[in-house]
């Protein structure tokens, strides 16, 4: 491992990564030429690093520090931070198995004119926090609220809201001062939402000066896009738009499928160039009536930013490039996706990757907290912005209840309060304004990176050694032969609907008293997760006929495998009592036995 670090490679003025590559002459100076150095946790690859960048402090100023870590073309670190004192400390960032280049740049900016902090949210609310009218108590809903209430943000892109508009408008206004109240915009129009429902809506703090009159095409409706001119406390706008594009051509499943074929050995149902087909069924065509039409038709010549958030149905090409293509669930799978691109070709930042660059450290789920994770990093949601005087601070995506609200009876059913997880980004609009006015949100490092552990010690029981029995499963498709049959093609399935309820056994029989190492349960590598057991107990016996606990446990939902160590217990039976899965139901694709070698 090297660091180049050449002088070039400290700059003076703002980088082009970012939208803005200069500013005006009275609202900034080129600071002095910044100093730093890389504060490591080891000297090679895999280590976690900061920079530590200084400059000059100076009275009445605001020191802007830009700091990117790349490998050629490809960025893996970025930070843009602001500081009085002169001396900032990136974000953490693991190094590359390759030489990387350190940039900093550096504006001094007068601390009246560093610009307006907003924090923007996007989220797909699954039937106005109803579950598609599963949960009708009005709990969700409330909790949904108060979650929104904690995020707090200035800008508010809704989907699927589909008729708790008002109800959310008047849960964020609840308690709040008179400068500190929400507005609510329904920009599904009746034409549109007269079948489906009032899909999008938008919630600011910021002054509504327009919002702009229904667009409809061929390919878009105002059930797909929608938006306002909202006013800034400087003087100057914004324009901000909700969307959702079609889920035909599935993105998400289309790509796990692959990713999974490939990292198993297993023959692909669908070439690359398939599955990218998949962008051109509806998405292209929206993409482009969105980006070429109707934005342009509402903006004009205006140079204001513009920002957006929504449901795009759609995996991103800067995710899935030859970059991150050994990145943890991506399994070799390279897609240049078209849809996503459009974006980034017309000018737009995806703000989430733009924050935190390494697709592999921050794969950004989205999609979905409720159905399961599965197997690849399903990033559908996204926030974007445009505009040469926008900052990207940082950027998060949130899929867990706030902590309060992990004791309700919803979590279990429902660990997230949608089947969407929500973006939530921090952005400066550079121009008058004393800057960040509070700490700019930031991405749980590695959250669901590591989704494919090394195999448990000991030697694998072979299938043919195996045999198994179930208090309950589903003829033919779900035997629970199919857990031992060593194809992590077939499941074991209960019974569906689950008769009789939970909890569910599944037995292995490993053919005679072992001195056991480990048990590996592999949960289902479908799409379809129904029946991932989430919570039970593993026990053990000698006769099949008394079962002794070994261990509680409590999984995600997840496609990755559960490992449990058995450390030596000596048993002929392993048993699986699934007192909690997906949907009700218990499912698995395989249970591994492994003894002491």
């Amino acid at each position: 491992m090297r660091f180049l670090v050449p002088p070039v490679a400290v700059a003076v003025a703002l980088t082009g990564l970012l939208a803005a590559t200069n500013t005006t002459a009275a609202a900034a100076d080129r600071g002095s030429k910044p100093s730093y150095r890389l504060d490591c946790d080891g000297n090679g690859p895999s280590s976690t690093c900061t920079v530590v960048a200084t400059g000059k402090a100076r009275p009445h100023r605001v020191e802007e520090f830009v700091t990117t870590v790349r490998s050629g073309d490809q960025v893996w670190a970025r930070d843009t931070l602001y500081t009085r004192d002169g001396q900032v400390r990136s974000r953490p960032f693991v190094l590359p198995d390759k030489d990387v280049t350190v940039d900093v740049s550096l504006t001094s900016l007068p601390e009246k004119h560093v610009g307006t902090p907003l924090r923007l949210m996007a989220w797909n609310l699954f039937v106005g926090g109803t579950y598609n009218r599963q949960e009708n108590t009005g709990e969700n809903l409330a909790q949904m609220i108060d979650y929104m209430n904690e995020v707090n943000p200035d800008i508010l892109f809704v989907v699927e809201g589909y008729g708790s508009g008002q109800k959310i408008l008047d849960g964020l206004n609840a308690g709040r001062a008179e400068g500190d109240r929400f507005a609510g915009v329904q920009l599904t129009t009746p034409e549109d939402y007269s079948v489906n429902g009032d899909n999008l809506w938008l919630y600011t703090k910021l002054d509504i000066q327009k919002v702009y009159p229904r667009y409809a095409d061929a390919d878009i409706s105002s059930f797909n896009l929608g938006g306002a001119r909202l006013g800034l406390p400087n003087g100057k706008h914004v324009h901000a738009f909700s969307l959702w594009t079609w889920h035909d051509g599935w993105a998400y499943g289309d790509t796990h499928d692959a990713a999974v074929q490939n990292t198993h050995g297993l023959p692909r149902t669908k070439t690359n160039e398939q599955i990218l087909e998949g962008d051109n069924l509806r998405r292209v065509a929206m993409g482009k009536a969105i980006l070429e039409k109707a934005i342009p038709s509402f903006v004009g010549d205006d140079d204001a930013p513009v920002l957006m958030g929504g449901d795009l149905n759609a995996q991103s090409h800067l995710d899935w490039s030859e970059q991150f293509a050994n990145a943890p669930g991506h399994g070799g799978v390279v897609l240049p996706w078209p849809y996503t691109k459009l974006y980034t070709d017309h000018g737009f930042m995806d703000t989430f990757r733009f924050a935190n660059p390494d697709a592999g450290r921050y794969p950004g789920r989205t999609w979905s907290p409720y159905h399961g994770m599965g197997a690849i990093p399903g990033r559908i949601d996204y926030v974007f912005a445009r505009g040469k005087d926008v900052r990207v601070l940082g950027s998060r995506a949130d899929i867990d209840r706030l902590p309060r609200h992990r004791q309700s009876w919803l979590n279990q059913p429902y660990p997230f309060y949608s089947d969407h997880g929500s973006v939530v980004t921090d952005v400066l609009i550079r121009g008058k304004g004393t800057g960040p006015d509070r700490e700019p949100v930031t991405e749980e490092p590695g959250k669901g990176r590591h989704i494919w552990p090394a195999e448990p010690a000991g030697r694998r029981i072979p299938p043919a050694e195996l045999t198994a029995t179930a208090s309950t499963f589903k003829p033919g498709i779900g035997d629970p032969r199919n857990a031992v049959d060593g194809k992590l093609t077939t499941d074991f399935h209960s019974d569906y609907p689950a008769v009789p309820p939970q909890p569910h056994t599944i037995t292995v029989d490993v053919g005679r008293v072992r001195e056991l190492s480990a048990v590996r349960f592999q949960p289902k590598l479908r799409t379809n997760m129904n029946g991932t057991i989430l919570k039970g107990m593993v026990q053990v016996s000698d006769d099949g006929i008394t079962f002794r606990d070994v261990t509680r446990v409590e999984w995600p939902r997840m496609t990755a495998p559960n490992d449990v160590s058995l450390q030596g217990l000596s048993a002929r039976y392993i048993r699986l009592r699934s007192d909690y899965g997906i949907g009700g139901a218990s499912a698995l694709a395989e249970i591994i036995p492994y003894e002491k070698a």
